[in-house]
């Protein structure tokens, strides 16, 4: 199938190597930089540096950023369960995941893009850059950095053999369950800066057919925050039943209980910024940038309903703090 003809079309398909494709990106994005340092009043860095690479050196980019991250909180592994952790990363099953993919790592200060977007899905690449220059401005603004998922269940692991304590395994599956709900919201933040920004410097109707795909895979994905949801409650009631009496064979299987929260975060990984636009985009358009500081740190939505229901947090948000119109 042929592709519509595009800005982003012609400007890819008119060049002749990945560094004139560079120069064009690098000058788009630092537009929509300067453009978010006047929305926001946030007066953050534009990356040091933009990497165009293949599939499989972004694979090791992101294995060795995630070995780094874990080095840090005292986890190492060994080359061979390492090599299974990239293999496990390069089967990947949500479609199009790696195709479309790029993330900024703090640490070198550097946006990677993997180079089939820039050639297969060329009008993917502005949307996508600008979402990880917002990745950078929350990076800047947050008083702390979020606590990444895919760190916390290791330590989930660590934690269960260390002590063998049941009660400790469970407060543990606990904050990870809100680590996640957090990490849907950050996503759907940076997608909603991202947009906000985009609609001064781009096409309106671009933007809006972007937004239309967001409610769209919201509207289908929702469910699965849900089930989330419920896991959560689950957790919540286990930990409530030990500290009164009850029989070993009444405790829910640790092991099952791992895997059912592994599973919930396999599944909402890809389609986080589906699950946390609409929320993120109340929230930035009723209260701009500080709102968004107070629902990551202070009051972060940790129930399913405030995902599906946005105005059921603003109202609760309203409640919490002491915003004026």
């Amino acid at each position: 199938m042929k592709k519509p003809m595009s800005e982003e079309n012609s400007a890819i398909n008119n060049q002749s190597d990945m560094e004139s494709i560079k120069e064009w990106i690098n000058g788009k994005l630092k537009m929509i930089h300067r453009k978010m340092v006047e929305l926001f009043s946030i007066d953050f860095d534009y990356f040091s540096d933009i990497k165009i690479l293949k599939q499989s050196d972004i694979l090791l980019q992101l294995t060795q950023r995630i070995r780094n991250d874990l080095k840090e909180n005292g986890v190492v592994y060994n080359i061979s369960q390492w090599k299974r952790i990239r293999e496990s990363l390069s089967k990947n099953r949500i479609p199009g995941f790696f195709e479309n993919f790029a993330f900024y790592n703090p640490k070198d200060d550097v946006l990677y893009l993997n180079e089939i977007m820039t050639t297969s899905h060329p009008e993917k690449i502005i949307p996508v850059c600008a979402h990880e220059l917002s990745e950078k401005l929350l990076f800047t603004y947050l008083s702390v950095p979020l606590k990444k998922p895919a760190r916390t269940v290791v330590e989930v692991y660590i934690e269960a053999k260390k002590t063998n304590n049941m009660r400790k395994l469970h407060e543990f599956l606990n904050g990870y369950t809100d680590i996640i709900f957090k990490s849907i919201l950050k996503e759907g933040i940076c997608e909603a800066l991202a947009l906000q920004t985009l609609r001064y410097i781009d096409s309106e109707t671009k933007v809006t057919s972007l937004e239309k795909d967001l409610e769209i895979g919201h509207s289908k994905c929702i469910d699965a925050l849900f089930k989330l949801d419920n896991l959560k409650k689950k957790i919540e009631e286990n930990l409530t039943r030990l500290d009164g009496k009850r029989q070993r064979t009444q405790i829910l299987n640790e092991e099952k209980l791992i895997k059912e929260v592994l599973r919930s975060f396999q599944i909402i990984k890809g389609i986080s910024y589906y699950l946390g636009y609409p929320l993120a985009k109340a929230i930035v358009e009723k209260y701009g940038i500080r709102g968004v500081k107070l629902a990551l740190e202070e009051y972060p939505p940790l129930r399913a309903q405030y995902f599906a229901n946005p105005q059921a947090y603003l109202t609760l948000l309203e409640k919490m703090t002491t915003f004026t119109e």
